[in-house]
Order: C-alpha cells, then sequence, then structure tokens
C-alpha cells in the first residue's frame, strides 16, 4: 500500500471519529435541538432518495415549459 493511501485512510478514520464524538457531545449538551436537526436532516436526505430514484427510473414528470 502506498504512503498516500496510508495517509487517506488515516484522514477519513480521524475525520470518522471527530464526526462521532461531535454528534455524541451535541446529543449530551442539548438532546432536543439535536433530534431535531438529525430528524430533518433524515427527511431531507430522504426526499432527495426519493426524487434521485424517481429521476433514475424515469417515472418523474419532466416539465418542457410549453
Amino acid at each position: 500500500m502506498s504512503a498516500k493511501n496510508t495517509l487517506a485512510r488515516k484522514v477519513v478514520k480521524a475525520t470518522a471519529k471527530h464526526t462521532a464524538r461531535g454528534t455524541a457531545s451535541k446529543v449530551k449538551r442539548d438532546p432536543m435541538r439535536a433530534a431535531t436537526l438529525l430528524g430533518l436532516g433524515g427527511a431531507v436526505g430522504a426526499v432527495a432518495g426519493w426524487i434521485a430514484a424517481r429521476a433514475a427510473t424515469g417515472t418523474a414528470s419532466v416539465s418542457t415549459g410549453s
């Protein structure tokens, strides 16, 4: 494995740990706000996924503007 790949893996691992610890800390300090933001993010992600799936399968209605 090259040094570049090793460094990239370490960066990804450190970022994931940092994100997990930060999220856990925020949930401890202000659980209602954290839950609200996580729920909102999940809902937005679900809608975006649904729209992307419809567009990928060709079932989305496309307006031509005429």
